[in-house]
């Protein structure tokens, strides 16, 4: 729900910050958006000037939410965002887990790191305008730092998740598993991990 409040707010910055919005609802969005140390016009200008690690993140978390749509969609019924087996449960090796086994947590890093890139960016709304970071450039700095590594140790959490569910998933289908593994190496990028 955060991610996309976020989003949406990112968004209506942008919008806000473009030539393409009318002169009153700019003058209202300003008033709602801009919390900034720096005068409302400059911060939200700022905004709408789009860098390339923001239109990237951006791309990178479409292409991880379709991702991540698209396995719950193969999983069907299987899918569950706790770690379980059900007492019908089949393994699941076609689609995106014939190219590797845990494709549904390769989209969530897709869409975390492409969250760091557009979140995190010095034109972006939470950088500018929220008002939320602190106006001084050293500690900016050390703040983006900060939560940067904290989205990293996020994505080191998926990796602890994925090597519990291969475990649970070769206790429960053996030779089967084992098989689909030898078949599919990589857990979650294909020629990498």
């Amino acid at each position: 729900i955060i991610s996309c409040l976020l989003g949406v707010i990112e968004a209506v910055a942008v919008l806000a910050g473009s030539d393409l919005c009318p002169p009153s609802v700019r003058h209202w969005l300003i008033i709602l958006l801009v919390h900034s140390h720096q005068p409302p016009s400059q911060a939200i200008t700022q905004v709408g000037m789009l860098s390339p690690a923001f239109l990237f993140g951006t791309c990178l978390t479409i292409a991880g939410a379709m991702l991540r749509r698209h396995c719950y969609n193969v999983l069907g019924r299987f899918f569950t965002f706790e770690l379980s087996i059900r007492d019908d449960h089949k393994l699941v090796t076609s689609g995106p887990y014939s190219i590797v086994r845990h494709p549904s947590y390769s989209a969530c890093l897709l869409m975390q790191t492409g969250q760091m890139l557009f979140w995190l960016d010095r034109n972006s709304w939470l950088v500018t305008c929220s008002g939320l970071l602190p106006a001084d450039e050293y500690a900016m700095t050390r703040v983006l730092w900060a939560a940067r590594a904290f989205m990293l140790s996020v994505g080191y959490v998926w990796i602890l998740r994925v090597n519990h569910e291969d475990a649970m998933l070769e206790k429960s289908f053996g030779k089967e598993w084992r098989e689909w593994a030898k078949k599919v190496p990589y857990r979650l990028i294909p020629g990498v991990y």
